[in-house]
């Protein structure tokens, strides 16, 4: 959760988080949800709660969300979102991210072209109903139809990077059941503009490119390993 995205490192920032704190474990307790654990995050902007809940998780992050200042960055089951201000390596670093297990993962090196650099608008974008993180290269000329169809259907948005509705978009396609290859082949039927963009659930990964393919993507594959970089790369060990 974070705690006045647009104003890390500013004045009271430590007692506004743990304000926040506070009252995500009185809503926690409220809704019957056994708080495992709770700690804060190196970067100094969120904590990280593990929970025990068995109801619905969008009433829970809404509910969560409606704290002055607080937003759910990463809420499910299977996947987890890091993010935060500077290089890879930094990042990488602070999060000990190479400690993490798993099957695979997505990432994303953003320069802002189009929208102000915070927390809200970094990627990963993620979805906290259906595990699916989105990571996205490009312009979706339609943003503001398809974020209103969205929000007529109950959704809610933490920026205006159009990033989130595609997640936003497929966890809806997942939502109505859907399989994600099928969702993905809808997104580019209902999405305008040049994007190539990489989505990950819990149990999948995929790519897709608008028809024009005007974004480059590079598949590299071993014995080990298979990644896809946006462009040409030095990889190095």
């Amino acid at each position: 959760m974070l705690a006045e995205p647009n104003e890390v490192g500013g004045f009271g920032m430590d007692e506004r988080l743990e304000r926040n704190r506070a009252e995500v474990e009185a809503r926690l307790a409220k809704v019957g949800a056994d708080l495992a654990t709770i700690q804060t995050e190196s970067g100094g902007y969120a904590f990280r709660a593990t929970i025990r809940y068995g109801g619905d998780l969008k009433p829970l992050a809404d509910y969560l969300e409606d704290i002055d200042g607080c937003e759910v960055l990463s809420l499910g089951n299977s996947l987890e979102i890091v993010k935060d201000l500077g290089d890879a390596e930094s990042v990488h670093e602070q999060y000990q991210l190479g400690d993490l297990k798993g099957t695979h993962g997505i990432g994303h090196v953003r320069m802002a072209t189009e929208s102000d650099v915070d927390l809200a608008r970094l990627t990963p974008t993620g979805r906290t109903v259906r595990d699916v993180s989105v990571v996205h290269n490009g312009q979706l000329t339609n943003y503001h139809e398809w974020r209103r169809r969205l929000e007529r259907m109950g959704h809610r948005f933490q920026s205006e990077c159009d990033s989130e509705i595609i997640a936003v978009y497929l966890a809806q396609q997942l939502e109505n059941g859907l399989p994600l290859e099928t969702a993905m082949k809808h997104s580019l039927d209902d999405f305008d503009g040049v994007f190539t963009y990489l989505v990950a659930t819990g149990n999948e990964l995929g790519v897709a490119k608008d028809e024009m393919a005007a974004k480059p993507l590079v598949l590299m594959e071993t014995d080990d390993l298979v990644v896809w970089p946006p462009r040409r790369w030095r990889s190095g060990h």
